[in-house]
């Protein structure tokens, strides 16, 4: 299943005065989510035998509805949508609520790229990497408020 689920907990301290999630705190969900998915071996390159790592480039957040505090954990959709030579980019869909009736609070996509520490620059992601992500792909996120092309200057 390309998909895979995640399940988030909360922090008292993620909410801001109106007792919601404070959006800033959406990108520590995405993170926290995307290390328990990708697993450390694949993120922390001082247990990849190859000194590499990934980086963050880009980011971008899309919030559909409140995210209220509680105390069960979230989950958390993550796939992958494009693989390029030295980066990919990684899809969420943030839920809340039950299995089957989930609202989809915010969608998000981050770019993320296999960088060389030592050589300081970007590298071609390894055969290793390619493998487990390439099962993870599925289709492109859709965006509900994007638009499609840009608009002229007033």
């Amino acid at each position: 299943m390309p998909r895979h689920r995640v399940h988030i907990p909360l922090r008292w301290s993620d909410a801001d005065a109106y007792g919601h999630i404070n959006n800033v705190q959406f990108l520590r969900l995405l993170e926290d989510a995307r290390v328990t998915a990708l697993g450390v071996d694949l993120l922390d390159h001082a247990r990849r035998p190859d000194g590499g790592a990934l980086m963050v480039s880009r980011q971008e957040i899309e919030y559909l509805a409140p995210l209220a505090f509680r105390i069960p954990p979230i989950g958390i959709d993550l796939w992958v949508t494009r693989i390029g030579a030295a980066d990919f980019e990684l899809a969420y869909e943030v839920l809340d609520g039950e299995p089957g009736a989930e609202t989809v609070c915010a969608r998000a996509e981050t770019t993320l790229f296999s960088f060389d520490l030592d050589g300081g620059r970007p590298r071609r992601i390894d055969t290793a990497t390619r493998e487990k992500l390439t099962g993870w792909i599925d289709g492109p996120l859709n965006w509900k408020r994007r638009r499609r092309e840009p608009q002229a200057a007033r």
